[in-house]
């Protein structure tokens, strides 16, 4: 893909964007045009979020992959340090600015200015003094005129996937952040064990659709056939590893074993050779980018962010339109009909109206209160699990510890006996590693399930809060006029409600599991406010709409905890096998005795549980309060306008008809959007 036509699908995406913000801050004049506050609220903070956004994609890999040299390709210069030692000792993110420098977020909350040039000396390991500097720095930023991030994009390096205790952070805080994943390997060794076991234990099945594998240095490869069975060797491998994963956890006939063997058929993978791409780019060479094989790589990125990422950026501004517009219609049509009420009539509507809200307010807190309920049941289920899950760890580790090789003849000395220790504490540490991730997928996509079956009861719950408002408005009206959003807006927005509103989101948390975007608009039919509604909350449940769509193990880090300060911690000195091994089983029941006794997993459950159903309130709790509170605003606004003579009201008639207008022209102006959006979402499942 040249230059110019990846330009063109971000200048499009950008486009886009540019029309959702500006139906955004025309729907909020309205708002505040007619007293809809909490819609107002609602609008803002989406606009304020699209306008803010910026894809993220992560580069990864082993030392010695090309990492930083694949990073420099895209950037079109040598920004970011490469050597052949291992070199990157801190994460560092480049982002589009027109005056080149670095900012370093230090350990200590401070921030460092230094200059492009000084870059190498802060996040490398190429002398000692550059290491010490870089375990000071947090994270280094660099802001550069580079023609990629220009369109909204940052670049974001990280440490070598051997760097196990930095990779560990970077595994739960910035992975599920990023948007695209990018993992460097080559073919001397391909897909080695840390990067297989990156995959397997730090990538759930589900999220590979945002993995991009690249076979960087295929320049090494002479003969074209030789490079095609390079690459049809290394998605074989790849595939098997995650297959023998699935197989391990849910065995060969379960469902998600064969939905895995489905999606892994799809992974994306692209022989380059970074170098030449970089110096064709430099040099203004095209027959060289393209023979770099550079070009299809970017196109393929240019796609996954302009198009599939961005059609679920959108998604979420595009429903709160929607949902926002049906409000403003309902409510312009509650005040016009209301003109024709007497003041006597208003007053006896409006006590009648104000007693209802305080009991559908009672009726949300009991919805709150049977919430927090089933939480405490979810956690309890939960938990059970994880109890019985102790003992299987214990086991395993032992397991690994009998079975570990050790050359026997080389425990005559100190050095050998260290070494064959180091050995064995990085097994039982992969090994605990594993298992823990293995608990962590099977525990979130049960926790998934329960979710999904909890929002489609939400939705129907809303509906009928939903309804029971609409009667309320109903009330102020001598027409009781019958909400129905064609009457009300005039035009069939369809695009985005065909594909979730009609079908409901019942089960969108599993159905993502199962079937990627499209698998997400399952479950009952609701009506459509209350399935914008909901869609909303659970985006935020799911990270469908936002850029944490890389889940990483959560339990996976406390391997490393317990291990480093637990095992081995006096006795390397010990110079027969059997003692070796009695030695590591002794820390391995010192380390399971710990755990059990501060519930460590028991915890990370309940955190996990409690996170889930606390969205899950607050946005039940957010929709429907901000349905009563326009609702009681909108009747002290009837009241005000019932105090107008009659010429006043005939201009309110005509203000709210004019309201009316000009949502109905908003969704008009946006139907190519929308149409897009359903596009995308239709063909990525």
């Amino acid at each position: 893909m040249s230059t110019e036509n990846t330009a063109t699908s971000y200048t499009s995406y950008q486009s886009m964007v540019t029309q959702v913000s500006t139906s955004l801050a025309e729907l909020r004049k309205v708002c505040a045009r007619i007293n809809l506050e909490e819609n107002l609220k609602a609008l803002e903070a989406g606009q304020k979020k699209l306008s803010g956004h910026k894809f993220a994609v992560g580069v990864m890999g082993e030392f010695k992959r090309g990492k930083s040299t694949v990073i420099n390709s895209m950037l079109e210069k040598e920004i970011m340090p490469a050597d052949i030692l291992p070199c990157s000792a801190t994460m560092n993110r480049v982002t589009y600015d027109l005056e080149p420098h670095v900012e370093l977020r230090m350990q200590d909350g401070n921030i460092k200015n230094i200059s492009v040039d000084e870059l190498s000396s802060y996040v490398t390991k190429l002398t000692s003094e550059n290491e010490s500097r870089a375990a000071q720095v947090e994270e280094a930023i660099v802001y550069y005129p580079c023609h990629f991030c220009k369109n909204g994009v940052d670049i974001v390096d990280t440490p070598g996937l051997n760097d196990d205790e930095r990779m560990n952070k970077i595994s739960e805080e910035v992975i599920p952040k990023l948007d695209a994943v990018i993992m460097v390997i080559t073919p001397d060794n391909p897909f080695s064990m840390s990067e297989a076991e990156f995959v397997r234990n730090k990538l759930m099945t589900s999220d590979l659709s945002r993995l991009i594998f690249l076979v960087n240095k295929m320049d090494q490869i002479r003969r074209a056939q030789d490079k095609e069975r390079v690459v049809q060797g290394i998605k074989e491998k790849i595939q098997g590893s995650v297959l023998e994963k699935m197989a391990e956890m849910y065995g060969e006939s379960s469902k998600e074993y064969q939905d895995a063997k489905q999606k892994i058929g799809k992974i994306r993978i692209y022989p380059i050779s970074a170098l030449d791409a970089l110096d064709g780019k430099a040099e203004g060479d095209q027959k060289l980018i393209e023979a770099s094989g550079t070009l299809e790589f970017e196109k393929e990125l240019t796609k996954m962010l302009t198009e599939e990422r961005g059609a679920l950026e959108l998604g979420g501004p595009l429903n709160l339109i929607e949902r926002t517009s049906l409000e403003i219609a309902k409510t312009a049509v509650t005040r016009k009909n209301a003109l024709e009420m007497s003041s006597a009539e208003f007053s006896q509507c409006q006590k009648e109206a104000l007693a209802q809200i305080s009991e559908m307010r009672k009726r949300k807190k009991e919805e709150k209160k049977r919430l927090s309920s089933s939480a405490v049941n979810v956690r309890r289920q939960m938990e059970g699990q994880v109890i019985q899950f102790y003992p299987e760890l214990e086991k395993r580790l032992y397991q690994a510890v009998e079975t570990m090789s050790v050359d026997v003849n080389a425990l005559g000395s100190e050095a050998g006996q260290k070494a064959a220790a180091e050995k064995m504490q990085k097994k039982v540490s992969a090994e605990m590693e594993t298992a823990m991730s293995q608990l962590s997928e099977k525990i979130q996509v049960q926790l998934s399930g329960i979710i999904g079956e909890e929002a489609a009861r939400l939705g129907q719950f809303t509906q009928e809060f939903i309804n029971q408002v609409d009667g309320l408005r109903g009330s102020f009206t001598v027409q009781n006029e019958d909400f129905d959003r064609t009457n009300l807006l005039g035009i069939g927005v369809d695009v985005l409600t065909d594909y979730i509103g009609i079908n409901g989101i019942g089960g969108i948390v599993a159905g993502y599991k199962e079937a990627g975007f499209k698998g997400a608009a399952v479950g009952g039919a609701m009506g459509l406010a209350a399935n914008l509604a909901v869609w909303n909350v659970m985006l935020a449940l799911t990270g469908i709409g936002l850029p944490a769509v890389i889940i990483s193990c959560a339990a996976g880090s406390l391997a490393g905890k317990h291990l480093t300060r637990m095992i081995f911690k006096k006795d390397v000195g010990e110079r027969e096998l059997e003692k070796i091994r009695k030695s590591m089983r002794e820390s391995i029941a010192k380390m399971m005795a710990d755990m059990r006794s501060k519930c460590e997993l028991e915890n990370w459950v309940y955190q996990l549980v409690d996170g889930r159903f606390d969205e899950l309130i607050a946005g039940m709790e957010s929709e429907c309060e901000r349905l009563l509170q326009d609702t009681e605003n909108t009747m002290d606004s009837i009241k005000r306008d019932l105090t107008e003579n009659e010429m006043q009201r005939k201009k309110l008639e005509e203000e709210y008809d004019q309201v009316l207008a000009t949502v109905k022209q908003v969704n008009e102006n946006l139907k190519p959007v929308m149409g897009k959006v359903r596009q995308v979402l239709e063909s990525a499942g």
